[in-house]
């Protein structure tokens, strides 16, 4: 399972530090899903969903949608990811490059399928919006036609999918 911090407000500041962000890419390395999370929310259900996510090269996050009225913003705090859009049936409709320095902040629109490929140790803030309130098991659907994460099938799936956007293996 993804490791996941919550954060507590203190004297009415939340403060995440560079040590704490650098320290989360050392995390998702020893977790078996090699990404990890810290959640910056102070209560379940708040309609504004902050994030920050590590997600190693060899990650693979199970393409997915958010359902409408939802979308996400991506901002990136180091590294870089490609981003990946899909059809309804899996075909590849779209690839953005993702860092910092190059793409800062991307927005995903609700009910559209896509993932992210890290190519290097990637940290974002991820922020969520939905009107009715966040809810972790009633946030994302996943791609029909992926397979599910940690599976046989998702590591043969995934290494296509880098095959098919120029990358080199993940293992």
């Amino acid at each position: 399972m993804n490791p996941e911090f919550s954060r507590e407000a203190k004297i009415g500041v939340s403060v995440v530090d560079t040590k704490e962000i650098k320290g989360l890419t050392e995390i998702a390395r020893s977790n078996p899903e090699k990404r990890a999370t810290i959640t910056l929310d102070r209560t379940q259900g708040e309609t504004l969903h902050k994030q920050i996510d590590a997600i190693l090269p060899e990650t693979y996050l199970r393409p997915h949608s958010h359902i409408n009225p939802q979308r996400k913003t991506l901002v990136p705090l180091g590294g870089i990811a490609e981003l990946v859009t899909f059809s309804d049936e899996g075909e590849i409709l779209q690839k953005v490059l993702v860092g910092r320095e190059i793409v800062p902040v991307v927005e995903v629109e609700a009910n559209t399928w896509y993932t992210l490929v890290a190519l290097s140790p990637f940290l974002v803030l991820e922020i969520k919006v939905n009107p009715t309130g966040y809810d972790k098991g009633k946030d994302e659907v996943f791609a029909p036609w992926a397979p599910e994460e940690r599976t046989d099938e998702a590591d043969i799936y995934f290494e296509s999918l880098r095959q098919k956007l120029g990358l080199s293996p993940a293992s």
